[in-house]
């Protein structure tokens, strides 16, 4: 319950020896603490002192000075006497709805004789688990204003009378005064020692002097032009810092004292700085001199002067009014005209503004740097230059105009120059018939033209494509070796195999060339065409000549044997019929008669080959001829074989020479059934399909398979994988010769079960006429 002032709940008056002891220490407290106002330099130390001198005064168990900072909002403990950090944490968080905190804040005193009497309270909790009843709060009034409260809590109930509120409330006034004393004492010596410090660590020098240039005091910088400690400097004139000192019609110090106002000149110290010292009047007397180190902003200049005189592109320097006022070298050379004969002259003159004549770069906004390209004639023609313009300012005035105009005249012609070669190059490019593309260090493609597009069988250049997407596995390293020797400088030259979209494997020759910029090598350029019409053609030329060759000594050679193989076989067989013969010698004649007629049997293989007779064609059933070619063939049921028939119920007729085509399948099932003897399956399969273009037959066996270097030359003549005596290496290629000359084709591959499988097609369109690959 809030006590008003007038109310006084007094408990039973103590004699009146203790009231006056009590008085006599109250009024020895005030005393105390007016004492300690001559002597406040810690203000922390300071409410300290107070709050426990008014616990010992008014015999309370805990104090607390609060400090309110009006601005930011805050009341804040700085001092707690037997509080716990929980209540005073209680306080700062929740003192706007504190009845006391208003009270002092508005300067008035507030005392709350028991809180258990104060149920809105509103740290009643904290105050009973804190331990105290009564509270007097009593405001800290300093300069008129209320900066905070000096509060005192009771543990028992406590009714202040009136004249101990009273001097409660002159005991607080004189803490106030105590503290704000204190305070401002902290606040005037931490500026002075702030001043102080920025005063010697100044980057310039600063001095306080008499009128006629008495040092009276002055900083670190002075004290090193002076060359002399800080504490020395009293009495040093300034005008001893300065390798000159003007004349006394010039003095700075002088002339601001009689003109009251301030005055700066440049001069140099005596190691060579060059300075510029500025003199202010003081109200009270003396001079305020400010000394500035412009020795590396001078320097600057220097070195920005040489830039300038020495740079290669033209600097003009244009007033306010549009006329010249500085050039460089390179502007007189530009321009043609002597130094004179620039300045003063209108910019708008020598570089035309608008028009025709001026090209922009960038867009022109207002106030901002400026680039555009402007026509200049001269009396040895017209020239073209790149002009960039900013604006100068200084002090935040605009002052004039920097132009900086170069020649680009060579620059444009060559720029235009090569504008038309890449302009040529690129429709070069585009119509060349040659495949021509360029690779990055990944051998991925940066530029490829139709023609390559169109090589590779794509629709359309497709982003992140590479050369390995194009080649065959077993070349890729083969390949990639060559580019990247034209990565290190080098030109190749060489031939690879590469698979179209559509699958199909093509053989092309390339050259590589290495792309060089800046001495590096970013890139490949290929030129590639497919040879392999070419290539085929060549292959076959070779081959029928060599065909040529063979055939004619082939058909020598067996009409020479020819006649002597038939002599030799009739005595064989006269000899085998006479009766006078022994049986040992009519079994010794039929051996001869035997291998008489398998020599003839291989003359006229080879006059078969050799001859290639002209094709007797008729319409003709492929089934049947592989019926007959089994049943007339001796050779293809021996050791155990059995052929299985897959014929085509409804299989077309096709236009070709019947007694060939039988030679073929007598030749395929052979070789067949001789490779299917030491196995244990000797089953074979013949199987013939048929559509509107084509009627073809498969033979296949379940034999070893043949061998992967074998397989490349299996057609060739005279190359067999037999034993000797046992095949003459003509059986497939005459196969091949007669398949080719109806226009045909027949190839052969391993089955992946174990086997080998032969098919050949042929054309029922004999329009297609004969193939001659083979020669």
């Amino acid at each position: 319950m809030t006590v008003p002032a007038e109310r006084t709940d007094a408990a039973p008056a103590p004699d009146l020896e203790a009231q006056l002891k009590r008085r006599l220490d109250q009024i020895d407290a005030l005393g105390r603490v007016a004492h300690a106002l001559t002597g406040v330099e810690d203000a922390q130390r300071t409410m300290q002192y107070l709050a426990a001198e008014g616990m010992r005064v008014f015999g309370a168990e805990r104090a607390a000075v609060y400090l309110y900072e009006r601005k930011r909002g805050r009341f804040e403990c700085v001092v707690s006497l037997g509080l716990s950090a929980r209540y005073v944490g209680s306080v700062s968080r929740r003192f706007q709805e504190l009845p006391a905190v208003r009270s002092t804040v508005k300067g008035e005193p507030h005392f709350i004789n028991d809180v258990r009497t104060e149920p809105e309270y509103p740290l009643r909790e904290d105050a009973e688990v804190e331990g105290f009843l009564a509270v007097a709060s009593l405001p800290l009034v300093f300069g008129g204003e209320s900066m905070g409260a000096l509060t005192f809590y009771h543990d028992a109930p406590r009714a202040y009378s009136e004249d101990e509120r009273r001097l409660a409330i002159a005991f607080a006034d004189q803490a106030a005064l105590a503290i704000g004393k204190s305070r401002l004492l902290e606040q005037v010596s931490r500026i002075k020692r702030e001043w102080q410090s920025a005063f010697d660590s100044i980057g310039s020098g600063l001095a306080i002097t008499e009128s006629t240039g008495l040092i009276t005091r002055g900083n670190r910088f002075i004290a090193e032009l002076a060359q002399v400690p800080v504490t020395a400097l009293p009495g040093v004139e300034i005008q001893t810092l300065f390798a000159a000192w003007p004349q006394a019609g010039r003095d700075p110090l002088l002339e601001a004292l009689a003109t009251n106002a301030r005055i700066s000149t440049q001069l140099d110290s005596r190691d060579g700085r060059h300075l510029v010292l500025t003199a202010t009047p003081r109200p009270e007397g003396g001079l305020v001199v400010a000394v500035d180190d412009l020795t590396e902003l001078v320097r600057l200049e220097e070195r920005f002067s040489r830039v300038v005189q020495t740079a290669h592109d033209a600097i003009l320097i244009a007033g306010l009014d549009g006329k010249v006022s500085f050039a460089n070298d390179a502007a007189v050379t530009l321009f043609a005209r002597p130094l004179w004969g620039l300045l003063g002259t209108p910019i708008s003159s020598l570089l035309p503004p608008e028009g025709a004549a001026v090209i922009p770069v960038q867009p022109q906004d207002e106030g901002a740097p400026r680039r555009h390209e402007s026509l200049m004639r001269r009396d040895d023609g017209a020239r073209r230059l790149a002009v960039s313009s900013a604006p100068l300012d200084e002090g935040g005035k605009r002052t004039g105009t920097v132009i900086i105009a170069r020649d680009v005249t060579q620059e444009r012609e060559a720029e235009e120059a090569l504008r038309r070669s890449e302009a040529r190059f690129r429709a070069l490019f585009a119509a060349a018939p040659l495949a021509i593309f360029t690779i990055d260090a990944e051998h991925r493609f940066q530029s490829v033209n139709r023609a390559a597009v169109d090589m590779v069988g794509l629709a359309g250049r497709e982003p992140g494509r590479g050369v390995r997407d194009f080649l065959l596995p077993a070349e890729a390293e083969y390949v990639g070796g060559h580019l990247r020797a034209s990565f290190r400088g080098e030109t190749r030259d060489f031939i690879f195999h590469f698979r179209r979209a559509d699958g199909a494997v093509r053989e092309a020759a390339a050259i590589s060339v290495p792309v060089e910029e800046a001495g590096r090598v970013p890139a490949v350029l290929a030129i590639a065409r497919d040879v392999t019409e070419e290539m085929q053609l060549r292959e076959r030329l070779t081959h029928s000549e060599k065909m040529a060759a063979l055939g004619a000594l082939v058909s020598g050679v067996a009409h020479e044997l020819n006649n002597p193989l038939a002599g030799i076989a009739a005595l064989a067989q006269a000899l085998a019929l006479d009766p006078g013969t022994d049986e040992e010698s009519a079994r010794i004649s039929q051996t001869i008669r035997r291998e008489a007629v398998r020599a003839a049997r291989i003359v006229s293989d080879l006059l078969t080959f050799a001859r290639q007779r002209p094709l007797r064609r008729e319409q003709t059933d492929l089934n049947m001829v592989v019926r007959e070619a089994l049943e007339s063939c001796p050779t293809c049921h021996e050791e155990g074989v059995r052929w299985d028939l897959a014929l085509a119920p409804d299989l077309p007729l096709v236009n070709a020479d019947s007694e060939q085509v039988r030679q073929v399948i007598t030749n395929l099932v052979t070789n067949a059934s001789q490779a299917m003897r030491e196995g244990r399956r000797r089953v074979g399969t013949v199987r013939t399909y048929g559509n509107e273009e084509v009627v073809g037959c498969e033979v296949s066996d379940c034999g070893p398979g043949i061998a992967p270097e074998v397989i490349q030359r299996i057609f060739e003549p005279f190359f067999t994988t037999k034993g000797v005596g046992e095949g003459t290496g003509l059986g497939l290629s005459i196969s091949h010769g007669i398949i080719r000359a109806h226009g045909g084709d027949i190839q052969v591959q391993n089955r992946a079960e174990g086997g080998a499988r032969f098919w050949f097609e042929l054309p029922r369109r004999t329009s297609r006429g004969t193939r001659v690959t083979d020669g």
